[in-house]
């Protein structure tokens, strides 16, 4: 189920909310007023460069004393 980010257009509170479906029917949480939906960005990872690459994952080294050798991926 998506999230999706509304705006009240009585009291202008901006929330979000998990919805079932996409006409699902939504108000705002403190006034009960018409909300609007608002256009949001996705987000993967954490960047401070903001080009929309997804970041090198952090952790442990790839073990280099399991399966074949780099030897033989050389095949000349």
């Amino acid at each position: 189920m998506p999230v999706y980010e509304y705006n009240c257009e009585r009291c202008n509170y901006k929330f979000d909310r998990l919805v079932g479906t996409y006409n699902s029917k939504v108000n705002c949480p403190i006034c009960q007023g018409k909300v609007k939906k608002l256009m949001s960005s996705f987000s993967v990872g954490a960047s401070n460069d903001f080009s929309g690459g997804i970041p090198a994952a952090v952790g442990p080294k790839m073990c280099t004393n399991c399966g074949p050798s780099p030897a033989a991926y050389n095949k000349n």
